[in-house]
């Protein structure tokens, strides 16, 4: 059953949210700011508050300009988890399967457990925290092995971008000599990789790509100066799952002695597994002798909490490239290859632990009903004269063309049902990514929700 209330329809949900009024204390004499939270029906989502922060503001300058949000005095702990839950009502949850186009997902109730009960342990003090230094090394040879490198040299991080960022950074310092130093990547890379050649001082240069929405590796090749640095694809693009040519990039890159970067946020810990069960047959990672580095997050299908992701490197360099001295911290400590300096250790720890307990067996089956929730997703694509795929599936994610309505209408008229929507620019589609908590059920009642959406806008 679905956890939230539904009935398959778009009739409101009978619980409503409850306003609250906030104290606050003004010296020397108390003051009431009173915070309207307004109930909106959203379809599966139970309740929806807002904070009305107009008025707050207002009640900040009203008394001199003090600020009110900072309580002189605290409040009691039942006070604060109240007011707490009455915030965060605004927000969506996995377990509702209403986040229908998130590469994030509940982790694995193992990986909760280690994660709440490691919150104190930093990852910037490894010297300190020995045994999580040995367990995010033993992540690393885990994440080396699923990619195809027997010797990996990496580091975990915080997620795709960081790890994107450390790639492009790495590639930057190995070609030292370049004064201006670009790289390349097709159309459909994701926007971290943009953000990073933004904070390096880096030229990204675009390639298009073709009717498949893949890079076009004679495009790459062309795009090749005595100023590049680096090149990047995807193997799980963000707008429709797609896998660039990484054997064909590969190849120029090891031609061009260039580094070569795939980002596999997403594909990371779902391609490995398509290929075990032969629904896919293509090589992304350090199979590919021209790839220099892999980037991979689990706690996207990996199943892990966020933050957690990781960059591994084929070459001992481009780690050294990337390492700085930190001088007031001894032993292991001492020398760090990540942006962050103190970070969590438990999300690595809570990857280690799932990774342990699922093993490729546990994976292969996530990935396998994921696939088969994917194709009934297709099944209900076709059965709807109003929307097409963008492309057939490569893995569990749909771009989903509006053949009729305009999308962004009916974007809107979903979100009114209560979904949260996302859409992509490369075709203009919705999204929709079919994680573990987007069951059967939520799916049918998504489709129903767009069958009906989709034909109401036509009679319109």
């Amino acid at each position: 059953m679905l956890p939230l209330h539904h009935s398959g329809h778009s009739s409101c949900p009978t619980r409503t949210p409850v306003p609250w009024t906030l104290w606050r204390i003004q010296a020397p004499r108390f003051s009431l700011i009173s915070l309207s939270l307004r109930g909106k029906c959203v379809g599966l989502t139970a309740r929806s508050t807002s904070v009305n922060l107009p008025t707050l503001k207002r009640a900040r300058t009203q008394y001199g300009g003090v600020y009110l949000m900072f309580d002189e005095q605290g409040l009691p702990k039942e006070v604060v988890l109240e007011r707490l839950d009455a915030l965060i009502e605004a927000d969506s949850t996995y377990s509702s399967g209403h986040p229908i186009a998130s590469m994030s997902t509940l982790p694995h109730h193992i990986a909760t457990e280690v994660f709440v009960n490691t919150l104190e342990k930093n990852a910037g003090r490894l010297h300190t925290f020995k045994g999580s230094a040995q367990v995010e090394q033993e992540v690393i040879m885990m994440m080396g092995e699923m990619l195809g490198l027997g010797e990996p040299h990496g580091t975990t991080t915080s997620g795709g971008t960081e790890s994107n960022l450390l790639a492009m950074l790495a590639a930057r310092e190995v070609a030292k000599g370049i004064k201006r130093p670009e790289v390349i990547a097709p159309r459909t890379v994701h926007s971290s990789v943009d953000k990073s050649a933004w904070l390096l001082g880096v030229k990204l240069i675009k390639t298009p790509v073709d009717d498949q929405y893949r890079a076009r590796s004679q495009a790459i090749d062309n795009a090749i100066t005595e100023n590049t640095i680096g090149i990047v694809a995807t193997a799980g693009t963000t707008y429709l799952g797609q896998i660039d040519p990484i054997e064909r990039i590969g190849d120029i890159a090891l031609e061009r002695n260039i580094p070569f970067h795939v980002d596999a946020a997403f594909g990371g810990f779902v391609i490995p597994f398509l290929k075990d069960l032969g629904m896919a047959n293509v090589n992304f990672d350090f199979a590919v002798k021209g790839v220099t580095s892999v980037s991979s997050d689990p706690h996207k299908m990996g199943l892990a909490p966020i933050p957690a992701g990781t960059i591994i490197f084929r070459h001992p360099e481009f780690l050294k490239a990337i390492t700085r001295k930190v001088p007031y911290l001894q032993g292991a400590s001492s020398t760090q290859a990540s942006i962050l300096g103190t970070r969590p250790a438990a999300s690595i720890l809570a990857t280690w632990a799932v990774m342990k307990h699922l093993g490729r067996e546990g994976y292969r089956k996530v990935v396998a009903e994921c696939m088969n929730r994917t194709r009934l997703a297709m099944d209900r694509i076709r059965a709807n004269p109003a929307v097409r795929a963008a492309i057939e599936p490569i893995m569990n994610l749909v771009g989903i063309l509006s053949e009729e309505t305009p999308l962004e209408t009916v974007v809107r008229l979903m979100e009114e049902k209560g979904w949260r929507m996302a859409t992509s620019p490369l075709p203009p589609t919705i999204r929709l990514v079919i994680m573990p908590h987007v069951t059967e059920e939520v799916l049918n009642v998504f489709f129903d929700d767009l069958d009906q959406v989709t034909a109401r806008a036509a009679s319109a």
